[in-house]
Formats: C-alpha cells, structure tokens, sequence
C-alpha cells in the first residue's frame, strides 16, 4: 500500500479521520507508524495530500489529512473479456494501478459460463481489488466497471452509446499492425479491448473493428492476459508521453 485512501465519509470538515481495519494493521505492521508520522494519503474520488497520526490505538489509529493536489487523471478505457475468477481480479487491480477509469467486462465466446456466476463476478468484490490497485500506484479515482453478457447486443446497441476515447485498439497477435507502427498524440486517452486467453475469435475482432478498434498486436508471441494487458497499457502510454517530448 503506497497510499492510504480514506472514504470521502471517513473525513470531518477539519480533515480528521479514525481509520480502522487491514489499512490500520499496514500501518502498524508494515509502516511501523508512529504519533506525529506524516502519511502519504488520498480520498477516493479526490485530490492527495498528507495526514499527520495524532493517535495509535490496538485496533485504529486517528490522523488529520491535507489535500493540496488534484487526483491523477484516469480517462483510458479496458474492454476486457471475462477471465478466469482469480486472473480477473488480479487484472482489475492492474486496470486500476495503470489508470483506466472505464472497464468494460464481456463474455465472448472462449468465455466459460461457471466463471460469471463466481463471487468475482459481484460488484462489491470489484470494488475491494479496484481499491488495492489504486493504493498500490497512489491513484485516487475509482474506475466504473460495467458487465454485458452477450458480445453481439454489447457491439450492435451497446457500444456505439458509450463514450469511449477515439483511439480504440483490440489486441490480436496475428493483426497486421504493431503497436511500433503507431503514433498517438499527447495526452490523448486511449480504449483497449482485450480477449480472453485463447484470443477472440476472428468474427469479434472484425465486429470490433468495425466498431473502430484498429487491431494491434505488441509483439508476435501469444501472451497470457495479464502480460498483455501490462504491455500493450504500458505501450500505448509510452507512445503518447514520447509525442508530448518531440513537441
């Protein structure tokens, strides 16, 4: 935890607040947080800042916080199709910690049916991994995550409505296009699409491309989901930061 991120309703007007629970216990146990200790901290949905522990107890500790910068900006977009339980909840806490701030979820045909009636499945479980993705990277915006069942409703009357970014990529690793190959402006979000492992079948990638996702590929060997995910977020973002420096 690089951050600790306090609820908007964990704050009084004066910036004091009582936090209890795993985030007391790092701080006791990892941080070794001491009385007048200065914290790295964020509210969710808001700006940064740091807090001063006023009081150490066995199960809380009670620290008054300043915030004196904006949150960082998370305006990129992952359409993801349903992984595994255990992968999907480790790639929403990547999708939060790498800034997306709109995650699409989707069956596609390679996805197994028993994985959307798991407990990883449930809004509440997003929420808890969405929160450690964003400690882990110091981010403060929670990204809204969004489930469609069927892929061919989702691509006909559901995705032209969303208002994704313009740059739109679906990643496929026999595309004739590498992510080398591209160029995009600076500051410009970005929208990732993403199957499952094993790929989307040919049939979603063309729907997706008519959709506008330009399909891509960050290399020519296959990788699991997560790798994919870390290479093409981290390809794409380097892009658009080398663009920002030859201005």
């Amino acid at each position: 935890m690089n951050l600790l991120l306090l609820e908007p309703d964990e704050l009084d007007p004066t910036g004091r607040a009582t936090v209890r629970g795993r985030r007391a216990e790092h701080a006791a146990s990892v941080l070794r947080a001491e009385v007048g200790q200065q914290l790295k901290v964020g509210v969710l949905g808001g700006g940064l800042g740091n807090a001063r522990i006023e009081v150490i107890a066995s199960d809380h500790l009670v620290l008054t916080a300043t915030f004196d910068r904006p949150a960082p900006p998370a305006e990129d977009a992952l359409l993801l199709a349903v992984p595994r339980p255990k992968v999907l909840l480790r790639m929403l806490e990547h999708a939060a910690a790498l800034g997306f701030g709109e995650i699409v979820l989707l069956r596609t045909w390679r996805v197994d049916k028993s994985w959307l009636g798991s407990s990883a499945m449930q809004p509440a479980t997003w929420r808890r991994h969405l929160v450690l993705g964003l400690e882990q990277a110091g981010r403060t915006l929670l990204p809204r995550v969004r489930f469609f069942p069927l892929f061919r409703p989702f691509v006909e009357d559901e995705l032209p409505a969303l208002p994704l970014p313009a740059d739109r990529f679906v990643a496929h690793p026999t595309a004739s296009t590498g992510t080398v190959e591209l160029a995009l402006a600076p500051g410009t979000p970005f929208a990732l699409a993403l199957g499952p492992d094993g790929g989307l079948l040919p049939y979603e990638v063309d729907r997706l491309a008519t959709a506008g996702f330009l399909p891509v590929h960050c290399g020519r060997h296959p990788l699991r989901t997560e790798t994919a995910l870390a290479t093409l977020a981290g390809q794409l973002d380097l892009l658009r930061r080398r663009s920002s420096l030859s201005r």
